[in-house]
């Protein structure tokens, strides 16, 4: 597969007064540009088994960027798109498309989906994600895991706990991200129908003595309930080897970036 280089040319990447790139919310006309010009790329992220650092899968993530090449930071654009549910569904169908049709051969993929996308993707007879998540699994046989995205509102703990059944019945994988921080969708219910939880880079940065107790029966709690767990934020081999030391099963992070993989179509500034 031909892949892109999501790097921007440092002439035109947006910069502080302090020379650190910028994290500008995008003005509504520029989204719409981005929407309606699929101004959006791809980024897969290795999925490492930590016993023998084999690749098991990918992590797909949406990149966008202005018509002049300068990157728009995900949460800041589907923040900016939750103002519009409709163009939200319309970006969400068209990334997960992009991230479907050029994804590495592996055996798991993993793809992001907000509750309020899948909510607003709900049809007369079946829901748009599960229909195309379900298309390609049948044509590449590909094991997909549906990444459920941190919210924060109790509607959208609601949504997310219904997403979750919709496609633990459908025979999907689903995944918990950011087990143990604030805000998250983890409870006793949706952690019984996940078959993955990821742990925030968090536990890398504050071990303090609660925290790894706190660590260890998360760990724990997940083994007894056969949920795979991993751990993200890898970037240091003394990162990989606290992972190990834990008993994660697999880890994500910068560790392995000359892995990643990415897309981006060539006609889109």
């Amino acid at each position: 597969m031909e892949t892109y280089q999501l790097e921007t040319p440092a002439h035109m990447r947006c910069r502080d007064q302090a020379g650190h790139a910028c994290r500008e919310a995008p003005h509504p006309h520029e989204i719409l540009d981005i929407a309606i010009a699929g101004r959006f790329g791809v980024e897969y992220q290795p999925l490492v088994d930590v016993r023998s650092e084999a690749i098991v899968g990918y992590e797909a993530l949406a990149r966008f960027h202005r018509a002049d090449g300068i990157p728009v930071p995900p949460d800041l654009m589907f923040k900016a798109l939750h103002e519009n549910p409709l163009l939200l569904l319309h970006v969400e169908l068209e990334t997960k498309r992009l991230q479907l049709a050029h994804a590495p051969k592996a055996q798991h993929l993993f793809v992001n989906l907000d509750p309020d996308s899948f909510h607003i993707g709900e049809g007369i007879h079946a829901n748009l994600f599960v229909d195309l998540f379900r298309h390609h699994r049948q044509q590449s046989g590909q094991h997909i895991t549906i990444e459920v995205t941190e919210n924060l509102s109790i509607q959208d703990l609601e949504r997310a706990r219904d997403m979750i059944s919709v496609f633990k019945g459908a025979e999907f994988g689903v995944a918990l991200d950011d087990m143990g921080v604030a805000g998250t969708v983890v409870s006793y219910d949706t952690l019984s129908e996940s078959s993955e939880v990821k742990f925030d880079r968090s536990w890398l940065s504050r071990r303090t003595p609660r925290r790894i107790d706190a660590l260890q029966w998360f760990l724990g709690l997940c083994r007894v309930m056969e949920v795979r767990t991993v751990l993200e934020g890898i970037e240091t081999q003394a990162d990989l080897e606290f992972a190990r030391a834990a008993g994660f099963d697999w880890v994500q992070g910068f560790l392995y970036r000359e892995h990643f993989v990415h897309w981006q179509p060539t006609n889109s500034y």
